[in-house]
């Protein structure tokens, strides 16, 4: 699927800052490190425009995982995709999933 052809289905709009991001920013973050409890996790952070407090953003919750170097990230993306999660993009050392788009 192009860029286009995904805009067009999920249409990106900028709105006003939302305190309740981050409430759910800790609710995703409860939910992963519960679903991952077994992987070495390192950090789980909340990223993107929705985490720059006072500015508009698109109305989506970013959330980066990093895991250790020893961690089997296939093994945590099955676990996430068993978990609702959708896998949208996948690299040496980065997969991108999304949930709830």
């Amino acid at each position: 699927m192009t860029l286009e052809e995904l805009w067009e289905l999920f249409p990106i709009f900028l709105v006003p800052h939302d305190k309740k991001w981050n409430e759910y920013f800790y609710d995703i973050k409860k939910t992963l490190t519960g679903l991952l409890s077994n992987q070495p996790i390192v950090r789980i952070s909340h990223i993107g425009s929705t985490a720059i407090q006072g500015i508009w953003a698109k109305n989506i919750v970013d959330v980066m995982v990093e895991i250790s170097e020893k961690a089997d990230m296939e093994e945590l993306a099955h676990t996430l995709e068993q978990n609702g999660f959708i896998k949208m993009f996948s690299e040496t050392n980065r997969i991108s999933l999304n949930k709830g788009y």
